[in-house]
């Protein structure tokens, strides 16, 4: 009997002694914020996490369009837990209203990442431009209700200034874009842009017509082109640029400029104007520089020819491009916005954010490294890896 007695001591004793753990462990992170990143998986939202967990300040929370899918998705789900294990998953879809009062339930900070980015323009404009624009709102409208989200930082793009690469109707070459700019949705515009102008519009309305006790602040950050490292097996649409000269889908550069960012810089940003004094109610490109094809194609046939990758040099004109775009569905999109150049001004990145852009030769190749090793451009026999850079 005093055995059974002393067993039900000591249960009790352990039962409580990890009840005053987990209350102490309750407590301690009470005072840590928490912060949700929407599409978790994606290119830009992995970085924003890998970037808030290396801070050390804050748990963090991320979405995901369903949770234990067998496709895809599951399988990046499976690759972004083992790397961030201490990130919680939640489900919450764009496309509904289900999860997201559950997914910003207290939360301090939302970076509201996610958002339709297809590799080719959908035959129905609608079926990027209203994920985009309702997900916008379903997710502001959670904070909202939330009554613990103090700020929002929404992912826009320069698409929403610039009409992306291809400029605003009208608009001088001359011209230096600025965050005053908005794209002209109802001049010649893809359902792209039109997407980003019309959910970030709405972002701002939103905000402005919240009442008093419902408020929160909002930032826009708008990134030209990101290129950079994966975290995750998956690119996005500007890998493309990279993918196409390493991999010779097209045998010479045509003239095409590519205003770039560094995705790390973009996390960055997405960090500083989390907390920034200055930052509410601030649009801010992220932009390095607008650098033609062949340059990007120069740097990587340094880095990569004497590894077996036949990157194109030569340059394309205009008529061999117009041949190859009936065939070519890049060469297509290239047509679309060759010869133009578009610059922005990035005086707020620098000045305000205090982020300095990581040049061009070190995005480029860290790009093509990471294409490579996660296995998405194959391994040419003559190739030594990322440790070929060093030396």
């Amino acid at each position: 009997m005093s055995m059974l007695k002393n067993f039900k001591n000591l249960t009790s004793l352990v039962t409580l002694k990890l009840t005053d753990f987990e209350a102490r462990a309750c407590a301690n992170m009470a005072g840590v914020p928490l912060v949700l990143v929407t599409g978790a998986t994606g290119f830009i939202a992995s970085h924003i996490i890998a970037a808030l967990l290396a801070d050390g300040k804050y748990r963090v929370r991320g979405t995901v369009r369903a949770l234990a899918k067998q496709d895809d998705d599951d399988r990046v789900q499976k690759v972004l837990k083992q790397t961030f294990p201490e990130l919680e998953l939640v489900e919450a879809n764009l496309t509904k209203d289900e999860g997201w009062k559950e997914a910003v339930a207290g939360c301090t900070y939302i970076h509201h990442v996610a958002s339709p980015f297809p590799a080719a323009s959908p035959p129905n404009a609608d079926d990027i431009i209203r994920p985009a624009v309702d997900g916008t709102r379903r997710v502001l409208s959670a904070c909202a209700n939330a009554g613990t989200v103090k700020r929002v930082v929404l992912t826009s793009s320069v698409s929403s200034i610039s009409n992306g690469m291809s400029g605003n109707r009208g608009v001088g070459t001359d011209h230096v874009y600025t965050s005053d700019d908005w794209t002209d949705v109802d001049g010649p515009c893809a359902p792209y842009e039109q997407s980003k102008t019309i959910a970030e519009k709405a972002a701002w309305k939103f905000v402005q017509n919240l009442e008093a006790d419902k408020a929160f602040e909002l930032v826009a950050i708008n990134p030209s082109a990101v290129f950079g490292p994966l975290i995750l097996p998956r690119t996005s649409t500007s890998h493309g640029m990279v993918f196409v000269l390493l991999t010779r889908m097209l045998s010479a550069v045509p003239d095409v400029a590519v205003p770039f960012v560094d995705v790390r810089d973009v996390a960055r940003a997405h960090l500083v104007t989390m907390t920034s004094a200055t930052a509410p109610g601030n649009r801010y490109i992220l932009w390095n520089n607008t650098v033609w094809l062949k340059e990007i194609a120069e740097v990587l046939g340094k880095e990569f020819i004497s590894q077996g990758y036949d990157v194109p040099q030569e340059r394309m004109t205009k008529i061999q491009l117009w041949i190859s775009k009936f065939v070519n569905p890049i060469a297509k999109f290239f047509y679309s916005v060759v010869g133009i150049r578009i610059v922005f001004d990035n005086e707020k990145l620098k000045e305000e954010l205090g982020i300095e852009p990581i040049p061009l030769q070190k995005t480029a190749i860290d790009t093509a490294y990471s294409l490579i090793e996660s296995g998405i451009i194959e391994k040419k026999d003559d190739y030594k890896g990322p440790e070929n850079e060093k030396n």
